[in-house]
This record gives C-alpha cells, sequence and structure tokens, in this order.
C-alpha cells in the first residue's frame, strides 16, 4: 500500500521469491493495468473461466500467476474482493497484494475506505517515493492532495522535505492506522538511487521507526534495498 512503485515493487518481490524456489501469487484488491505475462507469468481473470485449475496448473509448472477479477477495459482489471484472496492464500508460498492504488504519484494519504487489506495479511508494506522530496506538494506529486495537506500541515506548493513526508505516513489518518492488530509492518522507499539519496531516507526512517517494524530505502526497479531503521 502506499505510493510511488507498488506494481514494481510486488513484481520485483514475487520475481526474487520465484528465484528461491517459492510457488507465488500476485493479486490487487483495488486495480492493475494492462499486464505483461513475460513479467507477471500467468495472468487468470476469474469473470472470464473458473481459475482453480489453471491456477494449480500455472503454479505447478511456472511458479507463479497474476489473479485478477474482471476486465473494466482494456486497459484496466479489477481486482478480488480481500474474502476471495483469503480462500486463495493457501494456494501459494507466497501471495503478494497490492492494496490500494495511486495514479502513478510518489506519495499519498489513503482516503477512509483504503486500503482493503485481506484478513489473512501477515505483513503490510508501506511505499511512498524519494523522487517526492525537493518538489512542490501538488497534484503531480502526490495523490489525495486534500488529505496529504491535512496530514502534513502543509500547503499546495510547499517544498516537500523529509519531515513532511514522514509526517504523511506518521498522521493518526494514515497508514499507520491501517495496520490490522498482530501483523507486522514495514516502509519501503523507493526511488533511493544513489549515495545523495542516503541522507535524507535516514532522516525520514528515524522520524519512523518507533511506528513502523522496520524501515527500508532502495530501488524497487533495480533489486537494491538497504535496511536504515
Amino acid at each position: 500500500m502506499g505510493a510511488g512503485g507498488k506494481t514494481t515493487l510486488v513484481y520485483r518481490l514475487a520475481e526474487e521469491a520465484r528465484g528461491q524456489g517459492w510457488r507465488v501469487l500476485v493479486t490487487t484488491t483495488t486495480h492493475m493495468g494492462t499486464l505483461s505475462e513475460a513479467k507477471t507469468g500467468p495472468v487468470l481473470v476469474e469473470a472470464e473461466s473458473a481459475i482453480e485449475g489453471d491456477l494449480a496448473r500455472a503454479l505447478a509448472k511456472e511458479g507463479r500467476a497474476t489473479v485478477l477479477g474482471r476486465r473494466v477495459r482494456p486497459d484496466k482489471l479489477e481486482g478480488l474482493p480481500p474474502e476471495r484472496v483469503d480462500a486463495l492464500a493457501g494456494s501459494a508460498d507466497l501471495v503478494l497484494v497490492e492494496a490500494d492504488g495511486a495514479r502513478g504519484r510518489s506519495l499519498k494519504v489513503p482516503a477512509p475506505h483504503e486500503p482493503v487489506i485481506p484478513s489473512s495479511t501477515t505483513l503490510v508494506v508501506v511505499v511512498a517515493a524519494l523522487d517526492a522530496l525537493d518538489r512542490p506538494l501538488g497534484a503531480e506529486t502526490v495523490h489525495r492532495l486534500d488529505l496529504v495537506c491535512a496530514a502534513t500541515g502543509a500547503i499546495e506548493g510547499t517544498m516537500v522535505d523529509p519531515p513532511m513526508l514522514a509526517a504523511a505516513l506518521l498522521h493518526p489518518s494514515s497508514y499507520v492506522s491501517r495496520i490490522p492488530a498482530g501483523t507486522r509492518s514495514a516502509v519501503f522507499l523507493n526511488k533511493a538511487d544513489g549515495a545523495s539519496s542516503h541522507e535524507p531516507a535516514v532522516a525520514i526512517a528515524t522520524l519512523l521507526r518507533r511506528s513502523y517494524g522496520v524501515v527500508v530505502a532502495g530501488s524497487a526497479r533495480s533489486g537494491q534495498v538497504t535496511v536504515v531503521a
């Protein structure tokens, strides 16, 4: 959940888990865009056929599959209800769920109805991207701008800095309050692509570490990560 590279991170984790010999199921409780099976493995759409047999065969043969609910339009697919994710949870060694959307932005505070987290979840990962830093707080940078402004106390156009990014994730209305009881939590600070990102990542992690189990900075695209708190 969060913003700034969730889909990329999900499929990076799926690739690495598959490399360890795990059977991996990917899905979402929101929406995904058009997917390339070269990247995702078989894409099974429940509205188009009964998927149980195909899913078992895909996991046995390729070790991975993506399961979605229905095609909303050619470039958009709807995910699964959380109860359906729970029912499929035993099908694979690892189930990865994208639990809310951010329209390609780098930072987000969720609305009251999101994220949609299945009850079988054991770990929640909040994603935020460091390319939001040193940019004006606005609709091009954040999703749900009004909620981000309310959570941070900043006005539109203010330059995003590490305390502001941390405040967006720490506000009582934000992701810290959406972690189910007994569930482990982490923050992934994405797009930490060079040495210049280390200092702001540490500053953000210092503010977050009392509220989240672990804070990691790195690049979902390259797979390079560093535990910073």
